[in-house]
């Protein structure tokens, strides 16, 4: 049975610095419960919201990623329902009707299928910029069982994204691969850390058949996009085979346990009461408009055909691609002279995997050295003056614990006098010359091992090593 999934991604702009109608921090999470607060996102009497000229830039400047027709000015609306972590019973966003104006309306979204490496594409419907409400803890269970709720209105106010799809998806995993790729663009023009804990929440509608469409809320991660969905496509299956009816209603997803479960009807838009919020007038967009455009220059999408263009296999480009400061730190250490295969390597497997060993975070600027120091690495081992393998097992280790470290400090000794140890080594293995002789190949390793043992923590070629044993044994036949 064929599917038709669209989604409603919500995504925090966390690197705005302030919530979006109040100075309070963005970044809410450092503090304790209730104190990143003030009059304006606690809705008292007498306060009055101010848009946050950070925000809707960043709100332009994904309305441009989405390629989205963007109005003359931006209408703030109120969205009012009644719920504990509402506090003024109303959420300010947009909306496309009762005289509201979203950032966009109307655009074509292309993201990268890793799977298949072909780009896809989704409409969108719009995209507003609203206030993120409180935070509800459920203390003794779930939103289904605790029997009480306390409420934190840290993030009430915080600026969000909702990017709403229309229903182009045909698979679990594809609407897996567009919130990814989205969040990864997103994280390019310094809209959101995608990594924080509730950055970004995505409520799903999936029908079969063209039938009712079903809500799925409370998906936290894209793994769980993919599983939410996935179950949700089987238990409509099931329905629908048995001769039965889907209702349209909205289901939460149990992460837990992996299931989706009724949480009410769902809800018509009319139940809303939307209507312009007369505390805020039009926003103008133009004024805007240019630096908005400078937020976008640098994309996945570019930087990714950036790399492959240079040889590196889409596999390695992508691995680099993810992780925005190895991007960046690739590219100028290309442009610095350095080999991109080889660089490919150096950053995109072997410095990664050192980060991740000693448990520092790949996506921190901070715990990556400097593009010089990449290109001279690159360099050293293109003229052959250090093996690959002895800077990566001793130079990038001590490198990704002080990044700052300088490269000749840590530069390991070079091995001297290697052809007289490779002359010292086969005189003293004459059953291992010997076997060489009669043919067998591993003999040479054996040989090129024993060297490479007795040079130590010096630095040495094993390709050098390799060669030198051949000339000698050649030597010795004749």
């Amino acid at each position: 049975m064929k599917a038709r999934i669209g989604l409603e991604i919500h995504v925090q702009l966390t690197q705005a610095g302030t919530k979006l109608f109040c100075g309070c921090d963005s970044e809410y999470r450092k503090y304790p419960p209730n104190t990143n607060v003030c009059p304006v996102c606690l809705g008292l009497p007498g306060a009055l919201p101010v848009p946050s000229r950070s925000a809707v830039v960043l709100a332009l400047a994904a309305a441009m990623l989405l390629n989205c027709r963007i109005p003359k000015a931006i209408v703030f609306t109120r969205k009012h329902y009644f719920y504990p972590d509402l506090p003024k019973n109303y959420q300010i966003t947009q909306y496309e009707r009762a005289g509201g104006a979203p950032v966009c309306m109307g655009g074509v979204f292309e993201y990268l299928d890793p799977d298949s490496w072909v780009w896809r594409s989704v409409r969108i419907r719009r995209l507003n910029l609203e206030e993120d409400p409180g935070r509800s803890i459920y203390p003794e269970g779930s939103i289904l069982s605790s029997p009480i709720v306390l409420v934190d209105y840290n993030r009430s106010g915080v600026p969000l994204l909702e990017i709403v799809t229309e229903p182009d998806l045909g698979s679990p995993r594809e609407a897996r691969a567009l919130v990814e790729y989205l969040l990864l663009s997103l994280e390019y023009i310094g809209a959101v850390n995608p990594r924080l804990e509730g950055a970004f929440r995505v409520d799903a509608n999936i029908s079969l058949e063209s039938g009712e469409r079903v809500e799925v809320k409370n998906i936290g991660s894209t793994i769980e996009v993919e599983r939410a969905l996935a179950y949700e496509y089987r238990r409509q299956k099931l329905i629908l085979e048995h001769g039965g009816k889907v209702e349209r209603e909205t289901r939460h997803w149990d992460a837990a346990r992996r299931v989706t479960k009724p949480l009410r009807h769902k809800e018509e838009e009319e139940e809303y009461l939307y209507m312009p919020n007369p505390d805020l007038p039009p926003v103008l967009t133009r004024p805007l408009l240019d630096e908005a455009r400078a937020r976008i220059k640098e994309q996945p999408r570019r930087v990714f055909e950036w790399i492959t263009g240079r040889g590196v296999s889409r596999e390695a480009a992508w691995s680099i691609t993810q992780v925005l400061p190895a991007a960046r730190v690739f590219m100028k250490a290309v442009e610095m002279g350095g080999d991109p295969r080889l660089l490919a390597r150096i950053i995109g497997v072997d410095y990664k995997g050192v980060l991740k060993e000693i448990d520092k975070d790949v996506y921190d600027p901070k715990n990556w050295p400097s593009p010089q120091v990449f290109a001279r690495l690159s360099q050293l081992v293109e003229r052959g003056e250090y093996p690959l393998e002895a800077l990566t097992g001793i130079v990038l280790p001590r490198l990704a614990r002080d990044p700052k470290s300088s490269l000749q400090e840590i530069l390991p000794e070079r091995a001297s006098g290697v052809r007289e140890l490779v002359r010292s080594v086969i005189a003293e293995n004459e059953k291992a010359v010997k076997d060489y002789f009669s043919g067998r190949e591993k003999a040479l390793d054996y040989l090129v091992g024993q060297v490479i043992r007795r040079v130590g923590k010096r630095a040495v070629d094993p390709r050098l090593v390799r060669k030198l044993i051949k000339e000698e044994l050649e030597n010795k036949r004749r």
